[in-house]
């Protein structure tokens, strides 16, 4: 992944709608602008959410790009601190997909719970956890109390980013910045989430081995204690998990010719047993093994199947230690021999 860092300049605020041509074949155009419209109770004081089941949200507005005809796009935001609302603008080197990210510690990104709408509505309880990590507040309520947050409204800046769906040059930051004026931030702790690895696979300090023991409740102990992959601390909210384990041999000299004799894996959400709707695999169809062997020193990336019951596979013929991250929500996988300390650009892993 190429980065590239820019911070968009701020513009006077327009309102009202791009046009967007309809044709009989539409034809995609790559955006230039993009607006987000000043929130008309912007100077109205509210507080945040301070607890994970609240539903309460408040609003952004924005245009539509113009992509050359009226699309079905996916919206979201971008908050910060900062009245430039810095983000990045990551380009593939190998596909020329381009992302909108947040600046990491400048700016934080919000989930849209109606994504295809331009009508945004963000949780506010997102919006007080976004605001304390920009704080350099981070599930610690004593810093909280010792800060300005506790005693003082603050003035959080935003961009929409809006995108579509399977075009990889669509997504696009606003050119503006708004604002919300006066956000009284309340304490608010986002805990870490986890999904389940099951396969033939070691943990390395309990030294407990799966080798596919059931993903059931009645296992909840064997998986919550020794096979999770959880939410780093500067990822939590993101659903992307990392994990380190050992994989377990099926033979002191496997076949290599036959692609059972690999150590096989795959990931569940939840303990529900061998269902998939809780299962994230290699391919939607069951016995199916993507081997990753050949890739597997050097690091390999590839694509997740939500409910997909497909198996990732290796050859070893002893204990190999790996580092795994699993993006559920860009259904990527990323796997390294070895262990390794992971760090992120965006939502792009780096094995350190």
């Amino acid at each position: 992944m190429k980065k590239i860092s820019i911070i968009l300049a701020s513009a006077a605020v327009a309102l009202g709608f791009s046009s967007c041509s309809q044709e009989d074949e539409p034809q995609f155009h790559q955006p230039t602008s993009f607006s987000i419209a000043t929130p008309a109770l912007q100077n109205v004081e509210f507080a945040t959410s301070s607890e994970m089941t609240d539903d309460a949200t408040f609003n952004l507005f924005c245009t539509q790009p113009d992509y050359g005809y009226s699309a079905i796009c996916k919206y979201s935001a971008i908050v910060s601190l900062d009245p430039e609302c810095p983000v990045d603008r990551v380009v593939d080197e190998e596909t020329g997909a381009v992302s909108i990210v947040p600046v990491a510690g400048k700016s934080e990104a919000l989930e849209n719970i109606n994504p295809t709408s331009a009508a945004m509505a963000i949780k506010t309880f997102d919006l007080g956890v976004a605001a304390l990590r920009l704080g350099g507040i981070v599930n610690d309520p004593d810093a909280y109390a010792a800060s300005a947050f506790a005693t003082t409204p603050v003035k959080c800046y935003f961009r929409a980013v809006c995108s579509i769906e399977g075009i990889a040059n669509s997504e696009i930051a606003s050119d503006n910045v708004v604002s919300y004026n006066a956000v009284k931030v309340q304490y608010a702790e986002k805990k870490a989430a986890w999904i389940y690895i099951v396969g033939n696979v070691q943990n390395p300090e309990t030294g407990v081995i799966d080798d596919f023991k059931g993903p059931s409740m009645a296992n909840y102990d064997h998986y919550y204690n020794n096979f999770r992959l959880e939410e780093p601390t500067e990822m939590i909210g993101q659903k992307i998990y990392v994990g380190q384990f050992n994989i377990n041999p099926k033979s002191d000299d496997p076949d290599l010719t036959n692609v059972d004799a690999t150590s096989q894996f795959r990931f569940f959400t939840q303990l529900l047993g061998w269902t998939n709707t809780t299962s994230l695999g290699s391919a939607e169809g069951d016995f199916f093994v993507l081997p990753i062997a050949d890739k597997f020193d050097a690091g390999y990336s590839g694509d997740v199947v939500a409910q997909g019951v497909g198996n990732w596979g290796v050859w070893v013929s002893e204990l190999t230690p790996m580092t795994v991250v699993v993006d559920e929500v860009q259904l990527k996988i990323h796997v390294k021999e070895g262990f390794h300390d992971v760090t992120f650009v965006g939502r792009d892993p780096q094995f350190n």
